[in-house]
């Protein structure tokens, strides 16, 4: 379908099945209550679209822009989300589960609480600088290599969690339950960016085996 094409089926509501556009342009759509099933939309520009209550089962919005868009309520179940850009983006009480969400940007959200939930997503490469998660408790994402400069995770739970390679340089981890993540390879400075975070007796091995120390 061409852009407008689909921009006019969606702006008509309800449920929308497989639809394929390349880069449709759906900026400033009111998509309140629509759902996608299995929609191919790579590189949608949803710039400041109100996505209220929207839900997305399966399918592709890989590369989608949805800077400055409203998510609130929205659900999205295994989603390709790759390299999707959420700056300035409204998630409150959004979801997302078993989502693919390489190299995404959550960067720059609005918003001062912590309420979207992650569930069994990849958040491989993901930038999250700065961003807010303390107490959130995050389930079977996977944040290899993520970027985590500066977030605030204090108090957070990360349960059956990947943090391999991941940057944690000025992360704010006091309180954190880190006993359930996979730290990946350890070195003589994590000590230092672990600094606060709770871990297990294993994990703690592990890092004094990094340091070169013998613990009898």
């Amino acid at each position: 379908m061409t852009g407008p094409e689909v921009r006019a089926l969606l702006a008509e509501g309800g449920t929308v099945r497989d639809v394929v556009a390349e880069e449709p342009d759906l900026h400033g759509l009111d998509l309140s209550g629509v759902t996608l099933e299995n929609c191919r939309l790579p590189g949608a520009d949803l710039r400041g679209a109100t996505l209220d209550a929207v839900t997305v089962r399966g399918g592709s919005l890989a590369g989608a822009i949805f800077i400055d868009a409203d998510l609130t309520d929205a659900a999205f179940e295994a989603v390709d989300l790759s390299r999707i850009r959420l700056t300035g983006a409204l998630l409150t009480e959004t979801r997302f589960t078993d989502c693919r969400m390489i190299g995404a940007d959550l960067s720059g959200l609005r918003g001062l609480a912590v309420s979207y939930r992650l569930d069994g997503c990849i958040l491989g490469l993901a930038n999250l600088q700065d961003v807010a998660w303390r107490g959130v408790h995050l389930r079977g994402v996977d944040l290899s290599e993520a970027d985590l400069r500066g977030a605030d995770l204090r108090d957070a739970v990360l349960t059956d969690c990947v943090l391999r390679d991941v940057d944690l340089g000025h992360t704010r981890l006091v309180g954190a339950d880190l006993r359930g993540a996979d730290l990946g390879g350890l070195s003589d400075d994590t000590p230092r960016t672990l600094r606060g975070a709770i871990i297990s007796e294993a994990q703690a091995a592990a890092v004094c085996r990094a340091l070169g120390l013998v613990v009898a």
